[in-house]
């Protein structure tokens, strides 16, 4: 087969899960003799680009052997990172699809690629969709109100015209249809998590969802081989993008406020938010327990999970599958999560981890406190970590594939 993957952003410049994700799936599905090409969104500088057509830049590259073809706006449309349409590139990626025949197309996020789901609707092409985040109900797609509160749905757009009034009400539903629409056509719609289909189901109704969970590279898993004594010294660890959603500062707060002082908190990662860079930066710069280290390249995850005690994912949006909380599991090592979304159905309080109501300072202190005061404690879950099954890339591409198969056939 041959196989197109449309994503809203891609390697070597954006490298967060959905990204990941892509990755591994294209890669294992080459292995198993497929043919694949990710099409991507980017925002390379004009000079990267060496084909140019209307509004359209192209390059095409390879990226681990991946073929990739990499496009942007010249000019870029005001609602282009909302909207279901962007009619200046329909013609191109009709064209572009028509010319590169796949037998079906895997949407991972179908943000600012959405033109090429229609053309691959309107040439026959089947076509699958993974659900990643919320994007299709939510235009800020962390289906969270501007206060930072949880959101149930868009209740067909009434609640996105209060939470998003710079959205006008026709374009919310237009949206919401357009949505619909990709959905209905595809052949079938998957999550890696359970929670997510239900947010989606309670604004469509009749939608299928599938679940495919995601899968693990484990040649790049490391044991956390350490047994905990009384008074061990301990060091916590974030690994993720710097976006406020995502609670770094939540976490820091908390973390600034444990007495202990043979304490550490190691945060890896980046942000496009300077000035919530600044922010998470300021806030720490005077505890000399809490480290900023950059980011680190895919292959070094076990390395770097292996030699920490605990993971803490604080997010303040309902997550759906954060990769990082599944690899430290696979290195065996516990997870602090909040409580809410596909962290909730991985972690369970005081089983593999701890979990903490989302964005409460205070109650993450206490859990940070438990810990540090009985690090002995860590033994049982690392314990009960072993007896959780987490799939493996090849387990999720071979599910796959006998979906692709399916569809092409059908």
């Amino acid at each position: 087969m041959k196989i197109v993957y449309l994503v809203h952003q891609f390697y070597p410049q954006d490298y967060t899960g959905t990204e990941k994700f892509i990755l591994n799936i294209a890669r294992m599905m080459q292995r198993l003799g497929h043919k694949v090409k990710v099409i991507s969104y980017s925002y390379y500088e004009d000079s990267f680009y060496d084909i140019s057509r209307e509004n359209i830049l192209f390059k095409e590259f390879l990226y681990q052997g991946i073929p990739v073809m990499a496009f942007k706006h010249i000019k870029a449309p005001e609602d282009l990172h909302i909207s279901l349409k962007n009619s200046d590139l329909a013609d191109e990626a009709r064209s572009i699809i028509a010319k590169e025949a796949p037998d079906i197309v895997h949407v991972g996020h179908p943000m600012r690629v959405c033109e090429f789901v229609e053309a691959a609707k309107l040439c026959g092409i089947p076509y699958v969709i993974t659900l990643t985040d919320f994007w299709l109900i939510c235009p800020n797609f962390i289906l969270s109100t501007p206060d930072g509160k949880p959101c149930t749905g868009p209740v067909n757009g009434n609640r996105c015209r209060k939470c998003s009034p710079e959205f006008s009400a026709p374009l919310i539903s237009q949206r919401l249809k357009s949505a619909r629409d990709i959905l209905s056509h595809a052949e079938r719609v998957f999550s890696p998590s359970k929670f997510l289909p239900k947010a989606f189901q309670r604004q469509f109704i009749d939608l299928d969802v599938g679940i495919i969970n995601h899968g693990m590279s484990y040649s790049k898993i490391r044991k956390n081989v350490r047994i905990y004594k009384k008074r061990d010294p301990l060091t916590f660890l974030y690994a993720g993008s710097f976006n406020r959603f995502k609670g770094v500062h939540v976490l820091i707060e908390a973390f600034r406020r444990v007495s202990y002082r043979e304490v550490s908190l190691k945060i890896y990662g980046s942000g496009p938010d300077e000035a919530y860079d600044a922010l998470l930066r300021n806030m720490a710069k005077d505890d000399q327990r809490i480290q900023f280290c950059g980011v680190f390249p895919d292959n070094q995850v076990g390395e770097i999970l292996s030699n920490v005690d605990i993971a803490v994912v604080p997010s303040l949006w309902y997550e759906n599958y954060p990769l990082v909380l599944h690899e430290a599991l696979a290195c065996d090592v516990p997870v602090i999560a909040s409580d809410a979304g596909g962290m909730a159905e991985k972690i369970k309080d005081g089983v593999n981890g701890f979990t903490f109501p989302m964005g409460d300072i205070d109650h993450l202190k206490t859990v940070l406190e438990t810990i540090i005061g009985h690090p002995e404690k860590l033994n049982e879950l690392k314990d009960n970590i072993n007896d959780q099954m987490i799939p493996t890339i090849e387990q999720e591409a071979y599910a796959y594939e006998r979906e692709y198969l399916k569809a092409v056939s059908s």
